[in-house]
């Protein structure tokens, strides 16, 4: 209805409330109650009391100090977003030097939440687990440098690093100093998201961090790289490359979907189905709008001489000889629109998966 200038643009958020109601249920299932986690061992020696009790204590403490609830929260909307959620562990150590003293903060795991945006692996794989991925993430000029004194001093290539650290100073120095104009061509080869131009990523003091995880073949020294991880910066720069330390022989990076697909890692959503629908429930409502405004104020049909008239109450209108003036209404039967709405409603919620007890009434039994 966007096209006529009198027509109604409104939209009904169903899919917003689709999508609330099912992170809610999700949650709710999720975390029933406060003591959620079991721990199931996978041999007899894993079941002793001693070592279930030391595990679960354990894990309840880490998941209540380490904003854990909240990652799993924006990792069940990515769920419901996108069909496609991913997570990653990681050690974090908050513990901090104030004033010559110690403060002991949170250190130990941390769930990692990966946007579906800053992730790229080949969809064709045999499982996520073995196809390569590239995460990218954005951190600030001094992590890079805490990631290449990390890996120096691991390697014993410290010189390389501070020279590597210098350049990625120097560039952006330099760029500060000259206008964006001189950096136009790399604005065309450099497309990193979240920036105008390549000149304002340059002026941030943000640094674009490309990991790469897998196998990568190594066409200079023929060489097939078996399980690595890769880090780059600027798009053209190494800081890291080594074999992954993982326990799982794999890259750490966890994904579930919503609806599998045969052939496609990448997984559906329980909101793609129900765009068209969410379309023509909005062009139902309009539709109904644009024919409620047309009975209130009907456009006016004026046959042979008629004065001019002002319409409103009481108004006089002086007709000529053979003069009438009617109205031209449209059919009522129009306003029966919401039942088809209601349908359609009834259908997204049935299609998303949502449970009847979201909508306030129990299934039969």
């Amino acid at each position: 209805n966007s096209k006529l200038l009198w027509s109604n643009k409104t939209t009904i958020p169903k899919m917003c409330q689709i999508r609330d109601n099912l992170h809610s249920n999700y949650m709710a299932a999720l975390f029933p109650k406060q003591k959620w986690l079991v721990w199931e061992g996978a041999q007899e020696d894993d079941e002793s009391k001693n070592k279930v009790e030391a595990i679960e204590s354990y894990m309840q403490w880490v998941t209540s100090k380490n904003q854990y609830y909240n990652t799993i929260s924006q990792l069940v909307y990515d769920y419901i977003d996108c069909g496609n959620a991913f997570v990653m562990p990681e050690w974090i150590d908050e513990t901090n030097l104030t004033q010559d003293k110690e403060q002991v903060g949170y250190v130990g795991p941390q769930a990692r939440r990966i946007s579906p945006l800053d992730i790229v692996f080949d969809p064709t794989g045999l499982s996520f687990e073995k196809t390569p991925k590239i995460v990218r993430s954005i951190v600030s000029l001094g992590e890079v440098k805490e990631i290449l004194s990390r890996q120096s001093a691991d390697e014993g290539q410290r010189e390389q690093a501070l020279e590597l650290y210098q350049y990625l100073r120097e560039i952006r120095s330099t760029a500060a100093k000259y206008s964006e104009s001189n950096t136009r061509v790399k604005d065309r080869v450099y497309n990193i998201a979240g920036f105008s131009s390549f000149h304002q990523y340059l002026c941030s003091n943000n640094v674009e961090v490309l990991t790469f995880y897998g196998d990568f073949y190594d066409e200079e020294k023929d060489e097939l790289l078996k399980n690595y991880i890769i880090k780059i910066v600027d798009r053209h720069k190494i800081i890291a490359k080594i074999p992954n330390p993982s326990y799982f022989g794999h890259a750490p990076i966890f994904h579930a979907g919503w609806r599998l697909r045969p052939d496609n890692l990448w997984s559906m959503g329980p909101l793609d189905n129900l765009v068209g629908m969410q379309y023509r429930i909005d062009h139902l409502e309009n539709m109904k709008a644009d024919c409620f405004d047309l009975i209130a104020y009907p456009p006016v049909k004026i046959k042979g001489q008629v004065e001019d008239f002002d319409w409103g109450p009481l108004a006089r209108i002086y007709l000529g000889d053979d003069g009438d003036v009617s109205f031209l209404t449209p059919d009522v039967m129009v306003l029966q629109a919401d039942n088809q709405i209601a349908i359609l409603e009834a259908k997204m919620e049935e299609m998303a998966g949502s449970p009847k007890e979201a909508m306030g009434f129990r299934t039969p039994g």
